[in-house]
């Protein structure tokens, strides 16, 4: 009897540690996403300076695209202008880490 206790105690610590450490890290998560739920007007290429996606977490995909002046705009990954866009980038990405 001794021993089931033992266990049953060492099984509900370890589940315990668990259920703390994957809240920790989709709150951290949480805390550093960025959604997108409406999709932003045409940005001039000359102003883009770089692009990620949005969070796992987040319920629409969206493409985030950051200006040289630090701000942010959503793209839906469908559309032609973004595609556009997100190809400008890489290139210019390539040919800065080239140099």
């Amino acid at each position: 009897m001794k021993t089931f206790m033992k266990t049953s105690l060492l099984f509900l610590m370890l589940c315990c540690t668990l259920q703390l450490t994957s809240a920790g890290t989709m709150s951290d998560e949480l805390a550093n996403s960025v959604c997108c739920f409406n999709e932003s007007s045409r940005i001039p290429l000359k102003v883009l300076e770089s692009y990620f996606w949005t969070s796992s977490i987040c319920p629409l995909k969206f493409i985030v695209f950051v200006t040289i002046k630090n701000k942010q705009f959503c793209g839906n990954p469908k559309s032609a202008w973004v595609k556009r866009a997100m190809t400008h980038i890489d290139k210019k990405s390539a040919s800065n880490s080239a140099k």
